[in-house]
């Protein structure tokens, strides 16, 4: 007998288990206590992630070099309104409390920056110094929240709260306090710090016991505010202000998806609950307060994605511990699968962690791994599921072989011989999985390679550590259950006395199933490809159909989604999602020139099909288009000086940065419409072919220059450039690659040609019935299905979805090595149906795990446990609800029906490696009746 590299394995494995275990339990430890929190290293966001070369990334960093500390990343837009007639007077009272607050805040946040940033204890702000900007920054914002606090004092002075007065009602006394201090450490000539300590004092008479020292105060929520604008400023207030609603606007500094964000979102809700709480009862019901912008909307992704992780982790565990439940009714074998999985989680995330942690400070200079917040749920999900499978099969073959030899040979001979099918079906996912490594998005470049590693850390484990654990724990892990000798009759060669019923392992619904199948193969494959390319056909139809509106990731129930609305009801959609356009000349010309030369520009671009505003340093909120003319002495014309030198114009138009100084104009660009649609990316596209041509034009002032286009409709664009392009490359990457997979393992060209056609068919249908489900789900909210689950549907359900196939056929290969092709077919079947179902629901289970933010929330609810925040991501939800319908797809349908019926049409599977001609088996004509 030829000893294979499988029986070698399993011979070092089950000889030498106490080592092994003692590895796993060490390597466990060391590295959970050697790697850093996923959350600490976990990237996230999707724009920053673009190839270098795309246009809105190199807008970007020419933004950061050229405006440095000047430059707003994201925003929290806050929303004062009613959904039906004008605010009224009394509403305004919310809107002063909010302000005066939100001034206070960043008055606190500036200080603070000064002392911990640039070591600022006492003297006179140097305005050239490093800590002077933040100094007078926070000098001007704790002026501007006394001079509210006076407003908001004077209109509720007939509606004063009898409680005790607090250092934020009914005055801002804190803010006396702050503002005394700081002009004390400054320097006051005017002595107006005695008079604002005996204000704070009056107000709270213990205030000097109850403030923190500034430097003490943990502000670490708010440490990304930058500026806040108002419907209160005299200047640019009109621009905030419609008849039902008034804008705040909370500039910071952080991206859109920065971590940070999660605490600065968190922080500002329990800010606005304190308003509500405190001053919504001095007016009349139906006011809102609501919370949007690209921060707002960033941070509540994240807190989505968070909750997502911790809802699918737990309910994975839960649904794997039923599901083994169910088909073992043995405590140790329930056990041993969750040990060892369990294991595959620590040592495999910890690995990954500790790597890019390395990759992170460049302790290993040429290593490049980066994780992302979401990237633990697909690892948790697919080790979970591709590890149960593994301790499935190897389980159930050591039942078999348990009835017939002593533990330790049942133990060698399961682990050998399902050893080569685990590798086969592993290593289609891996290296399905390691193709998205050649996208050029990098979400995809290094999601899919991690979670190759991880599997293989799984696979691994499940090959050593789980049969170790199984030798260990011997016989008793069948309990309450007992290892029967087999008593089955051994099937000779030639068939002879044997029945068709003992060939197909004694009946039962799977016998049943391949012996119809066997008997009628045509119109088995028939009705299975009948039932598949219906749907198939829509999904290939709208492929395509998928949306790339980050807001519409979040349910319709969320607070920036909400607010989003009340937005969009009073204002255009695109006044706070601008397209910043940066054009570079090839040399410097006099400040004036300059100033003429973009005026002139910004009248040309009003002329483009789409263009609703320009701003410019002239004109900072595009109020003054070219049809609109004025006289030197009309108030118009003195609010457009006022705006010129507004703190917004001043540092937000011209860079300070010498290489840069009168050579980068910058202009912000109004589109018509939503940022996020296909309309408006069609007109920013024509804007950014005008401007080249323009640079490309011998006749133009603006020959040479360099255009960049920054925002996020530009990002967008170039976000669906680049995946678009993935998707193509990465689709015939991961077919290929699999393909070639297959070929090592099965050897038959034509049937691993099949068994790559039935997965594609699969996921086509399985796509068309995902979006069908959806589009009812949501009902007119329906925009497309997330722009990343076709890519990632594809990868994993082609290469997840051959696990089965390969199981069943490397199973078939082995049978016929001592029965002919159709009794082997039948025998295969029978023998792995059971198993590979429940493989499926494990996988399927999994991922449908993905769902539960969409559901478990509520649930818990009922029962009186609030978890989360109950607003689900759908993106995550939309994938795990398609992975888990494909999955059993695959099990259910093209495992059971599709394989079987094309391995007994052909009647093609030989022993060897080639493919010959089947010749009739003595048992045929039995296998036929």
């Amino acid at each position: 007998m030829q000893i294979t590299a499988s029986d070698r394995w399993s011979d070092r494995v089950i000889q030498r288990w106490r080592w092994i275990l003692a590895f796993w339990v060490l390597a466990s430890v060391l590295l959970f206590w050697a790697a850093p929190k996923w959350d600490k290293i976990a990237y996230d966001g999707d724009f920053d992630y673009l190839p270098a070369e795309m246009t809105s990334v190199a807008a970007g960093k020419l933004l950061d070099e050229a405006f440095r500390q000047d430059r707003s990343r994201s925003e929290i837009v806050l929303v004062l309104g009613r959904d039906h007639g004008d605010l009224k007077e009394s509403d305004l009272v919310v809107g002063l409390d909010l302000l005066r607050r939100l001034h206070h805040r960043l008055g606190e946040v500036c200080w603070q920056n000064a002392i911990t940033r640039f070591g600022y204890e006492q003297g006179p702000i140097d305005e050239a110094g490093e800590a002077g900007p933040w100094l007078r920054q926070a000098l001007d914002s704790f002026n501007h929240a006394i001079d509210i606090d006076e407003r908001f004092y004077e209109s509720i002075t007939d509606q004063l709260p009898d409680q005790e007065p607090t250092l934020v009602q009914p005055r801002l006394a804190i803010a006396y306090w702050d503002r005394a201090t700081l002009l004390e450490r400054i320097g006051d000539p005017e002595n107006s710090a005695a008079s604002d300590f005996q204000d704070a004092l009056v107000l709270v008479p213990s205030i000097k016991t109850d403030v923190t020292p500034i430097q003490s105060r943990d502000l670490s929520a708010w440490q990304s505010m930058m500026d806040v604008l108002s419907w209160n400023d005299p200047v640019i207030g009109s621009r905030l202000s419609k008849p039902g609603a008034r804008l705040t606007v909370v500039q910071l500094r952080s991206e859109l998806a920065a971590t940070s964000n999660i605490t600065t979102v968190e922080a500002m809700r329990g800010l606005l609950s304190e308003v509500l709480n405190d001053s919504s009862v001095r007016t009349e019901p139906g006011l809102r307060l609501e919370m949007t912008g690209s921060a707002a909307i960033g941070g509540e992704t994240l807190i989505a994605a968070r909750d997502a992780i911790r809802y699918t982790e737990s309910i994975t565990v839960v649904m794997i511990l039923l599901i083994l439940i169910t088909v073992y009714r043995a405590p140790l074998l329930v056990a041993i699968p969750m040990v060892s999985i369990g294991c595959a989680v620590v040592v495999s995330t910890s690995l990954i962690a500790l790597l890019a942690g390395w990759s992170l400070n460049e302790t290993v200079p040429w290593l490049d791994v980066r994780i992302f917040t979401t990237s633990r749920i697909f690892i948790v999900v697919i080790l979970f599921g591709a590890g149960t499978d593994y301790c499935l099969f190897l389980i159930s073959r050591l039942r078999e072989e348990a009835g017939k030899y002593p533990w330790p040979e049942a133990c060698r001979k399961a682990l050998s011989g399902v050893t080569g099918a685990l590798l086969g079906s592993a290593m289609t996912t891996v290296v399905g999985l390691g193709m998205l490594w050649i996208a050029q998005f990098g979400k995809f470049h290094y999601t899919g390679p991690i979670i190759a590693i991880c599997l293989l850390v799984g696979l691994l484990i499940c090959t050593t550590l789980t049969p170790a654990l199984l030798r260990a724990l011997g016989p008793g892990v069948f309990w309450p259950s007992k290892v029967l000798q087999n008593t089955e009759p051994p099937v000779s060669l030639l068939g002879q006395g044997t029945s068709s019923q003992s060939a197909t392992m004694g009946g039962g619904v799977w016998s049943w199933i391949a012996l119809m199948i066997t008997r009628r193969p045509w119109l088995a494959m028939g009705i299975g490809m009948v039932g598949l390319i219906l749907p198939g056909i829509y999904g290939l139809v709208n492929e395509s159909n998928v949306t790339y509106d980050l807001s519409s990731q979040l349910s319709s129930t969320s607070g920036s989604r909400r607010g989003f609305r009340l937005l969009a009801d009073h204002f255009e959609i695109g006044e706070i999602n601008p397209v910043t356009l940066l054009l570079v000349r090839p040399d410097a010309v006099p400040r004036e020139q300059f100033k003429k030369e973009i005026k002139k520009l910004s009248d040309t671009l009003y002329q483009q099909e789409g263009v609703a505003t320009v701003r410019t340093f002239s004109d900072p909120l595009g109020d003054f288009p070219p049809n609109r003319e004025m006289s030197i002495l009309s108030s118009d014309a003195w609010k457009r000086r006022a705006l010129q030198k507004h703190r917004i114009a001043q540092r937000h138009f011209f860079s300070t940065n010498a290489e840069l100084s009168d050579r980068l104009a910058r202009l912000d660009v109004i589109i018509h419409g939503d940022p996020f649609s296909n309309e408006t990316a069609s007109l920013v596209s024509a804007l950014d072919q005008k401007l080249n041509e323009l640079a490309a034009d011998d006749d133009s002032v603006w020959k040479g220059s360099k255009v960049y286009l920054a925002g996020t409709t530009p990002s967008i664009i170039d976000l669906r450039s680049v995946t678009l392009s993935d998707n193509r490359r990465i689709k015939i990457a991961v077919v290929l690659a699999v393909f070639v997979v297959l070929l090592l393992v099965i050897r038959r060209v034509m049937l691993c040609v099949y068994l790559i056609a039935t997965v594609l068919l699969s996921y086509y249908a399985t796509l068309g019935l995902t979006a069908l489900f959806f589009q009812q789900a949501y009902g007119s909210e329906f925009v497309g299905l997330d722009w990343k689950l076709p890519l990632f549907l594809f990868v994993i359900l082609v290469a997840v979805g051959q696990d089965y196939n390969v199981y069943l056929v490397t199973r078939i290969l082995e049978e016929q090595e001592n029965l002919g092709w159709r009794i082997a077919l039948r025998r295969a079947v029978a023998k792995t149906g059971g198993i590979i179902t429940a493989c499926g629901l494990v996988m399927a289970a999994t991922f449908f795990s993905m769902t539960s933010s969409a559901w478990f929330p509520q649930i818990a609810a009922w029962f009186g446990y609030h978890s989360g925040t109950g607003v689900g991501l759908k993106g995550i939800i939309e994938l795990g609800f398609a992975l888990g319908l494909g999955v059993l797809i695959d099990t259910f349908y093209v495992r059971t029906i599709l394989v079987p019926s094309y391995v007994s049409l052909t009647g093609r599977l030989a022993s060897s490696g080639d493919a010959k001609t089947a010749v009739s088996h003595p048992d045929d004509s039995q296998g036929n009746a």
